[in-house]
């Protein structure tokens, strides 16, 4: 008998799977960006919640896949933290991912032919992420800080706006990000390097990454 039929799913470890409070940010993010930087009427436009609900399921179904891929190496790392297998089976985590990411496309197209295709280029992207860019150096660590610039972005390309403070906050959450990537790679050193992982701590060492660190920080 197959052990992933006797794993219950529960809506708690979907939540924790998806990092809820994360989805909330992002949202609040592109909320703050409408509104602080473009117009305050926004806050009530259909579209922004269209763009705040459907960038927030995609992220969760990064997360879910990013869990997916990495059941082993986060077994060692953050093994209290681990869902899949617990509370959600690879199974329906597969079946959360794929849902998700369809629909978050479609609700990206309802918004215009470009956002549903960077919604999808983001989907193809957070899964090749995934499954592989993450384990190399620097490269996944800029796929993921890049998307969520693009996060922000999205909120100039949906309302034609060519606001320069739009594009500054992007670059900030740009470096913000990448310097976090970074940061969990450093802490997640003994089971990326146990499983073949060449992020850069792994290649370049814990000294000269800080290094690395200090000027995207400055």
């Amino acid at each position: 008998m197959s052990t992933e039929k006797l794993q219950p799913f529960t809506i708690r470890a979907l939540l924790r799977l998806t990092r809820f409070w994360n989805l909330v940010i992002i949202g609040m993010a592109q909320y703050f960006t409408a509104v602080l930087l473009i117009d305050k009427r926004l806050f009530y436009d259909w579209r922004l919640f269209l763009l705040a609900t459907s960038t927030a399921i995609i992220a969760a179904a990064g997360y879910i896949i990013n869990d997916y891929y990495d059941i082993k190496i986060d077994l060692i790392n953050k093994p209290g933290r681990v869902v899949i297998g617990k509370g959600i089976t690879r199974r329906y985590a597969l079946f959360f991912h794929s849902v998700l990411s369809l629909t978050g496309i479609a609700l990206g197209f309802i918004l215009g032919w470009r956002i549903g295709i960077i919604h999808f280029m983001s989907v193809f992207l957070l899964w090749w992420y995934s499954n592989s860019l993450k384990r190399q150096p620097f490269v996944g660590n800029f796929v993921v800080a890049w998307l969520t610039a693009v996060s922000i972005l999205l909120v100039s390309i949906v309302y034609y706006s060519n606001n320069s403070l739009v594009v500054i906050y992007a670059l900030f959450a740009f470096f913000m990000t990448l310097i976090r990537e970074i940061v969990k790679d450093m802490e997640d050193l003994k089971g990326d390097n146990t499983f073949g992982c060449k992020t850069l701590p792994i290649i370049w060492g814990i000294r000269k990454t800080k290094w690395v660190l200090y000027l995207l920080l400055f």
